[in-house]
């Protein structure tokens, strides 16, 4: 048996089924048992009613002076006897088994086979006449006498009960079975889900928290007691996260704020031995301090410090960074191409971040470009592309390029590996999507998405 039906994501659905399913089962053996009571519930039901009778035909009976038996029945009683006649039979008898009185004028016993000193309470099923008969006798005293009452019923009246019972009894059966599981289904579905919202809550509230904002917390009083642990626990994991990534963040900034000064003091000490110095060594103590700028940059950005927005027309960004690696671009013998999608383009964003972001982009393009290459800069209402003439950077290698500190294993331009992933911090800050892609140009192309 397949069980993919049950394997539905939703718990609320999936217990709805399953409770439909018991409710489904329930039903069919409740019918199946209420088939079988049934037969054996109009057996007990006759025998009952059987027994019944002989004690109303007793207290009808009536002896005269003489010793004569009369049977006295009246209303529903005496119409039954008569108007049933064939199927609807009584005797009443002496104790040497002779038959005094009967509903139909026969005084043949209705147990013949049975001595009558043998009959008191006795309950069978027998035939009368060539048709099926449910027979019950009963001794009673009347008058310091004792006379035994035989009564007997058609078979016929045991089908025409059942026949009238067992149907109404199964379709009502069927007809509450189906309400219940409807309802059952009803409310087992609005109950789990009422009881998973606080769940679904807690979760869009965990879905909240990120980088930018780790000090949130999940709520715990709306949860169940059962939920509550793992959410305090899920909590508390959050808590010593933040204190972690806080100590990492300020480690970052106190060591780049400790190698600033120090390398300044020792480019300038260089710079006045510039006869002595290899250019070489005032290129790598340039690149020392480019790396340190970085790291401060990555630890206030991914810090959490609060952005600046404000509309920010990106014309003019993407011009200000093009002057200010114009330098850059001539000296590797590339040209700087800006692409409007349409005039005064504005986004709310960081001034500064987005200039940061742009640079690194840009400057990232240019080192990666061949001499006479192109840079080109699109900018747009959905977001900003830029691509070169590159090598461009293979499929396995697009989801590392954001990392921190990593470099391809061909890559011989000189970095740290930290200008990418400050391009996604400020992303990620501003909530924008950056990913790399292959550019028609034959490079890379990094594709920014407001």
């Amino acid at each position: 048996m397949h069980w993919r039906f049950f394997r539905t994501p939703s718990l609320a659905l999936r217990l709805t089924l399953v409770f439909s399913l018991a409710i489904a089962i329930l039903a069919g053996l409740y019918l199946s048992v209420q088939a079988v009571l049934a037969q054996r519930f109009g057996n007990f039901i006759t025998h009952q009613s059987l027994m019944g009778q002989t004690h109303d035909i007793a207290e009808a009976i009536l002896v005269d002076d003489k010793g004569q038996v009369t049977v006295r029945l009246e209303g529903q009683d005496a119409e039954s006897f008569d108007a049933f006649f064939a199927n609807l039979k009584y005797r009443v008898m002496t104790t040497d088994g002779r038959v005094i009185a009967s509903s139909d004028g026969d005084l043949s016993s209705l147990l013949p086979g049975i001595p009558a000193d043998q009959q008191d309470g006795h309950y069978l099923r027998t035939e009368v006449n060539r048709t099926p008969f449910h027979v019950a006798a009963v001794r009673h005293r009347i008058q310091e006498r004792d006379y035994w009452v035989q009564v007997g019923r058609s078979d016929r009246f045991a089908k025409l009960a059942q026949e009238a019972i067992v149907p109404a009894v199964t379709e009502a059966v069927g007809i509450m079975a189906a309400l219940a599981a409807a309802v059952l289904a009803v409310l087992s579905y609005w109950g789990v889900r009422s009881v998973l919202q606080p769940i679904r809550l807690a979760s869009q509230a965990a879905r909240n928290v990120g980088q930018a904002n780790l000090s949130a917390r999940i709520p715990v009083e709306p949860l169940p007691t059962e939920i509550r642990p793992l959410v305090i626990a899920f909590n508390e994991a959050l808590a010593r996260l933040e204190v972690a990534f806080d100590a990492q963040q300020q480690f970052f900034a106190n060591a780049a704020h400790e190698l600033k000064t120090p390398i300044a003091v020792l480019r300038g000490q260089l710079e006045g031995q510039a006869e002595r110095v290899a250019p070489e060594t005032l290129n790598d103590i340039d690149a020392l301090g480019r790396t340190v700028n970085q790291l401060l940059h990555v630890a206030e950005v991914s810090g959490g410090r609060p952005l600046k927005l404000q509309p920010v027309l990106l014309e003019d960004v993407a011009r200000q960074v093009s002057r200010f690696l114009l330098w850059r671009a001539q000296r590797a013998e590339v040209s700087l191409q800006i692409m409007l999608g349409s005039p005064d383009i504005r986004v709310m964003a960081d001034t500064g971040e987005l200039f940061v972001m742009l640079k690194n982009l840009i400057e990232n393009a240019v080192d990666h470009s061949p001499t006479g290459g192109t840079v080109r800069i699109g900018l747009t209402q959905r977001g900003i592309c830029v691509e070169d003439q590159g090598k461009g950077v293979p499929e396995h290698q697009r989801s590392h390029v954001f990392e921190r500190f990593w470099r391809a294993p061909d890559n011989t331009k000189p970095g740290s590996g930290l200008g990418l992933a400050i391009c996604m911090e400020v992303a990620h800050a501003h909530g924008w999507r950056l990913t790399c892609k292959p550019s028609a140009l034959g490079g890379a192309l990094f594709q920014l998405d407001f």
